[in-house]
């Protein structure tokens, strides 16, 4: 054989049968070809190998030392062949990476201690960063490398992305069990009369998804604080008369509050996991994924609406 180019794996799986049985109809038995099948082959291989391979003897056939030569190495390239194309084995335990994580700062709150926790017990070697994505460009952040998923909502991202929901979102009305309104369903005309304290990620906003409701109506509120983190909500809820409308998700985490449902129908939205199309198909990647999907949907999650 002159050239690589010209190498039939085939006929490498078929000498190894030969070299096996020393017999061209058991050979041919087992590849499930007919004999003359098989005697093409072995010509074929005598013409690659510019050797006779194997000579008769009283019963059956007898390798060269050629032969045998060849043999330890046509075993050798089919093992390997056959190992790269099994396959791959993921051990999370062994598994020795940093996750970079992109979201917005209320998804960090509610997939950040259960998420890390399960990592802690399955992967204890994965690294997490928890990064902030408000306000940037996440496509621009995967082509830099500088993040490996990112949890937002749909509308951040293009349909062009890799992506898969994580859950549904609505907004419930949220107060400190010690609120006098925290027991009396809210009427539209006592809703529109408690003072509010607002999220705004983007800082210093006034106006949000509930004032763009309550403006259908002809109504306003009264929002009182405009915060830029949720770590300040609870305990401005639990010591002021303030309330606040927030993600049902998010409320649900937050201590000693009382959750209402609004007295008008507000646009929820939809949580979205995204991620690079380099790391479509990697291993690693597509069982962090998978973790972070069953955290989402676990009791020690997200639970659902």
């Amino acid at each position: 054989m002159t050239d690589i180019r010209t190498l039939d794996l085939n006929l490498l799986k078929a000498f190894v049968v030969l070299l096996d049985e020393c017999n061209v109809s058991r050979s041919a038995q087992r590849l499930s070809i007919t004999q003359p099948a098989m005697s093409g082959i072995l010509n074929r291989l005598r013409e690659s190998f510019n050797d006779p391979l194997f000579v008769r003897v009283q019963h059956g056939m007898q390798p060269t030392d050629r032969a045998i030569e060849l043999g330890h190495v046509a075993r050798r390239v089919l093992e390997e062949i056959s190992g790269m194309l099994a396959p791959p084995k993921l051990e999370p335990a062994n598994l020795s990476m940093t996750l970079r994580i992109g979201a917005m700062d209320y998804v960090q709150q509610i997939i950040a201690l259960p998420l890390i926790l399960r990592l802690r017990r399955l992967a204890p070697n994965v690294k997490v960063a928890l990064l902030p994505v408000q306000g940037q460009n996440i496509k621009t952040l995967f082509d830099k490398n500088a993040i490996d998923l990112v949890l937002v909502g749909q509308h951040h991202i293009s349909d062009d992305m890799p992506q898969t929901l994580l859950y549904e979102e609505h907004y419930v009305c949220v107060m400190s069990k010690m609120h006098p309104m925290a027991n009396i369903a809210l009427t539209l005309d006592e809703f529109c009369k408690l003072p509010f304290a607002m999220l705004s990620y983007n800082g210093g906003e006034f106006r949000g998804v509930t004032d763009i409701a309550l403006q259908k109506l002809g109504r306003k509120r009264k929002v009182m604080v405009s915060v830029d983190h949720i770590s300040l909500l609870p305990q401005l809820l639990n010591d002021s008369d303030l309330v606040a409308v927030l993600p049902k998700h998010l409320a649900q985490r937050l201590p000693n509050v009382r959750l209402q449902n609004p007295p008008i129908a507000i646009d929820g939205f939809t949580i979205m996991m995204t991620w690079h199309e380099r790391t479509e198909q990697d291993m690693a990647h597509r069982w962090l994924r998978s973790i972070v999907l069953d955290v989402m949907k676990s009791d020690k999650g997200v639970s659902q609406s």
